[in-house]
């Protein structure tokens, strides 16, 4: 059992300990993955505050075939596409965060060239279908291997191999009209 199921199971039998492990482990990373979705950082961070909201509340019953952080996941994700038709109905409009200003140390330089990689990355993320987005996402950002991204997408293990090998093409395709090579992202 791994730490996400062992706190979950100790929230279900009482122990708000349990709770607070999973918030502590899981939430930031559950709201940059929500983001991908959304849009916009505060209502990602919404959506995952309802996502444990629903685990408090419904109290779903977590059955062990994936890892808890897919099943949770999972429950994310669909928490955030109901919240995207909701939204979609109201239509709202995102808003868009601004850049940072660096100084002239060789620290700050560094710290600056980074962010640019990043920002090119996440605009070339951006710019792909949503499937590619989010199978990239769960891969290198989460980490997480193609059984669990096909749990959480919903698809089979072979169909998330492809849909892998195709966002990794579609990408590179993205940043190289930014002009921006494989070696640079190495």
């Amino acid at each position: 059992m791994d730490n996400g199921a062992e706190n979950y199971r100790r929230f279900l039998e009482g122990d708000n300990e349990g709770l607070k492990g999973l918030v502590d482990e899981y939430y930031k990373g559950l709201c940059l993955y929500l983001n991908l979705f959304l849009h916009n950082l505060d209502d990602a961070e919404e959506t995952a505050e309802e996502t444990l909201f629903i685990l408090i509340t419904e109290r779903p019953e977590y059955n062990g075939r994936s890892s808890f952080k897919t099943w949770l996941y999972a429950i994310g994700r669909n928490t955030a596409i109901k919240y995207i038709r909701k939204r979609s109905r109201e239509t709202a409009v995102p808003e868009q965060i601004g850049a940072e200003s660096a100084d002239a140390s060789a620290e700050a330089e560094r710290e600056v060239l980074k962010r640019e990689r990043d920002r090119l990355l996440r605009k070339g993320l951006e710019n792909l279908p949503e499937d590619y987005r989010q199978v990239l996402w769960l891969r290198y950002y989460e980490e997480m291997d193609t059984k669990s991204i096909a749990g959480v997408m919903h698809k089979t293990v072979h169909s998330v191999e492809h849909l892998l090998r195709r966002a990794k093409e579609a990408l590179r395709k993205e940043l190289g009209k930014e002009g921006i090579t494989d070696a640079e992202f190495g």
